[in-house]
């Protein structure tokens, strides 16, 4: 049954700020920058509630990021090679990855060591026709495509894949087309 009432937030300290990091990074992979992010919310929200000064918490969370990157917990490259993966299988175009990665805090100097797996022309092509048969679009549509094509050119579109990249899929003649050139 749902509270009626919201809980109040624990005020915060640095051993309650410690502590509030192991637990997220124990059931979450993470990034420096999305760990500093989920801190300074519960900072936020204590000193909100309290009437504390968030600012006075900024050098507690770099101490506390900073800790847990020495240790390991927390790798930035790796966070992002494996987000790469994930995104990539589940057909994420490079162009939506790379903006993924700056949203979770990924530091622009790591997304660049990463650009060559996200500008590439064939691991893109790949993950479209991943998302497309994913979402039953072009060759992967039971009828009607020719009355669908728009919609699917839109669909990829705004998945973040280039025009040619979509029209080569969704005016592909079947999915064995798309399978024999040596992808899907």
């Amino acid at each position: 049954m749902p509270r009626s009432t919201p809980r109040t937030p624990k005020r915060m300290n640095e051993a309650a700020l410690a502590a509030a990091a192991l637990f997220y990074l124990s059931r979450y992979a993470s990034s420096s920058g999305n760990l500093r992010r989920v801190l300074a919310r519960k900072v936020a929200r204590s000193a909100q509630f309290h009437g504390d000064d968030p600012a006075a918490f900024a050098p507690i969370i770099d101490r506390i990021v900073a800790y847990h990157v020495q240790m390991g917990a927390v790798n930035d490259a790796l966070y992002a090679e494996s987000q790469i993966r994930s995104l990539r299988r589940r057909g994420g175009s490079g162009r939506v990855i790379g903006q993924r990665l700056m949203a979770k805090g990924i530091p622009a100097d790591v997304i660049a060591d990463n650009r060559p797996d996200l500008k590439d022309p064939a691991e893109d092509r790949a993950a479209a026709i991943l998302f497309a048969r994913r979402r039953r679009l072009g060759p992967f549509r039971g009828s009607a495509r020719t009355e669908n094509r728009q919609r699917d050119m839109a669909a990829l579109g705004r998945a973040g894949f280039d025009y040619q990249v979509a029209a080569s899929i969704v005016d592909a003649a079947d999915a064995e087309a798309l399978e024999c050139r040596g992808v899907g």
